[in-house]
């Protein structure tokens, strides 16, 4: 089992680097026609954090002591605000489509205000778990590792913003497929960008139930498929 780990998470961290280098090409492309918005914007926000997440995720498993303390509150503050940020950033690449029409206009902007709200109440309590009491810093593992899992309303808080959040983003891609006539492209993106919603919404509950369950060597193979 432990070997099995490994390797899928060797698998998905090659997977994050190819779509690290993916993003870098596409926002230089982007910016080199001009073209660069508000999705590449919360896109630059992912990349920042998802090479954060990455970095810190690999270093917190070969290193201990303090290192290992930084590289643990890093990672998990980093992994959910990549997550957060692509959703932001897939909320923009559809809303640019009817930018145009003022009401939807203003949906877009208001989902990506309550997107904001929840992902602050979300760190908010994640930062007062992990601060309020640092007695953990004290009981390592026998690896030498600290560790401290989230508390069960506080996972299950986490599973509702994520499902809310991708709900509402499934919700509009439908609702733009069957009630508005869209070119082939901008079809296969809302499609792309509908599948990524309901990927995620399917892997946040795999995340859920390992971390309920302490299923800590699998817990950070979810995270890492996840973002």
């Amino acid at each position: 089992m432990p070997q099995m780990a490994s390797r899928l998470r060797v698998f998905f961290t090659v997977l994050q680097v190819v779509a690290i280098l993916l993003t870098i090409l596409r926002l230089g492309y982007r910016v080199r026609t001009h073209r660069f918005w508000v999705e590449d914007m919360w896109a630059v926000a992912a990349l920042v954090c998802g090479v954060a997440s990455l970095i810190t995720g690999w270093t917190y498993s070969y290193t201990d002591g303090q290192s290992s303390i930084i590289s643990f509150w890093v990672y998990s503050f980093a992994f959910p605000s990549a997550i957060w940020a692509v959703r932001q950033s897939i909320l923009f690449s559809v809303a640019r489509i009817f930018w145009s029409a003022r009401s939807l206009r203003l949906t877009a902007i208001v989902i990506a205000l309550v997107f904001l709200v929840l992902y602050g109440a979300l760190v908010t309590q994640k930062a007062w778990q992990y601060g309020h009491d640092l007695d953990w810093y004290n009981h390592p593992d026998n690896n030498g590792k600290v560790h401290v899992y989230s508390s069960h309303p506080m996972v299950i808080f986490e599973l509702i913003t994520d499902c809310l959040s991708d709900a509402i983003l499934v919700s509009l891609s439908l609702g733009l497929l069957w009630g508005v006539k869209l070119p082939a492209k901008e079809r296969i993106m809302i499609l792309a960008a509908l599948s990524a919603s309901i990927i995620v919404t399917i892997v946040s509950i795999f995340l859920a139930i390992c971390q309920i369950m302490h299923f800590r060597s699998i817990l950070r193979i979810a995270t890492d498929c996840e973002v």
